[in-house]
């Protein structure tokens, strides 16, 4: 599954599919957002939804991200039924189940929806997304497992026994453009940043990019993350020109909340390189990023979850490799 042991912790975000993003700092759009932002949550007990989009088009309605569980995505298929426009087009920024799951079930419902997405996912369905197989197929038959997480175990296993809705139509290998109507978005790759292949989205007419988990509240989340390749995504989207970013989790920004983000990362990951203690890294992220912990209710999780990734991936050095591109990482 996505989460480690730590992230299976109840996270921040209980809201709903919005029509307009909120912006966690400064003003809010004075024009009313072209898309839907449909919020991921992540209740207790259960793993977690990605934020979802959904754009409308004249004739057609596009999709980033899925989600996971049914109730996610089936707000995904009722706006394009209440807009009775079908889904053509799903973009993935990555291959996190949270993320994709969904993809499965728009496509029963628009069996025409293409799928855009890097090809990192094939490499993930040969190494990180089986791993868990054979303890998954233990907690269906443990009577001591609830019955909500041997759902999300199903969910799981459907997922990875089911590559060609996760595998795209269309590779995405560098930049790229969709064209709904008159929109076109842009599509970037950033290699080896929150995944091996992250697809992120910029919509230069309303000035609003979709990052998926290259932007995570209250924390990153580096299970599967690179912080070399991870710095240069955020400092190229950085460079943009843009006024809102929606995160692969949690409420849209501004681009200067987004900035203070990147400060955050930035500083958080230069002391995970070098010697200074855990505590010391610590700290940063819950000074530096403090707007975003104070996103979740609880400081604890912040300061376990910043503290285990530290420990057991940045400073692991396979881990580095596998995840940074050197010698293993095609084992993924």
């Amino acid at each position: 599954m996505k989460y480690s042991a730590v992230l299976l912790i109840a996270a921040a975000h209980t809201g709903v599919s919005a029509a307009e993003p909120v912006v966690t700092g400064g003003a809010a759009p004075k024009a009313q957002a072209p898309y839907t932002f449909i919020e991921g949550k992540v209740p207790e007990d259960v793993q977690p939804d990605g934020n979802s989009i959904v754009f409308e088009g004249p004739n057609e309605m596009l999709v980033i991200d899925t989600g996971r569980h049914p109730e996610h995505t089936d707000k995904i298929i009722a706006v394009a039924k209440a807009r009775n426009k079908p889904i053509t087009a799903i973009i993935n920024t990555h291959w996190h189940l949270d993320h994709a799951t969904g993809n499965a079930r728009i496509r029963a419902a628009y069996p025409g929806a293409k799928l855009y997405t890097s090809t990192a996912v094939e490499g993930a369905l040969k190494g990180f997304l089986i791993r868990n197989v054979d303890k998954a197929k233990a907690r269906l038959d443990d009577p001591s497992v609830p019955e909500p997480r041997k759902a999300d175990t199903r969910l799981y296993l459907n997922a990875i026994n089911d590559p060609a809705n996760l595998v795209p139509d269309h590779p995405v290998k560098g930049t790229m453009s969709v064209k709904l109507g008159e929109r076109e978005l842009k599509l970037h790759l950033a290699q080896y940043a929150a995944t091996e292949g992250d697809v992120w989205v910029h919509d230069p007419a309303s000035k609003t990019v979709f990052v998926g988990d290259l932007v995570v509240v209250p924390l990153p989340f580096f299970d599967t993350g690179c912080a070399e390749g991870w710095r240069e995504a955020l400092a190229e989207i950085d460079r943009l020109d843009f006024q809102t970013l929606v995160p692969g989790h949690g409420l849209p920004m501004d681009h200067a909340t987004f900035s203070s983000y990147r400060s955050a990362f930035d500083a958080f990951t230069a002391c995970a390189e070098s010697s200074q203690p855990t505590a010391s890294c610590v700290a940063t992220w819950m000074q530096k990023g403090a707007q975003f912990v104070a996103m979740h209710p609880d400081p604890k999780y912040s300061e376990d979850a910043l503290a285990y990734y530290v420990d057991q991936v940045l400073r692991v050095p396979a881990k580095r490799s596998e995840y940074c591109g050197k010698p293993n990482a095609s084992s993924r």
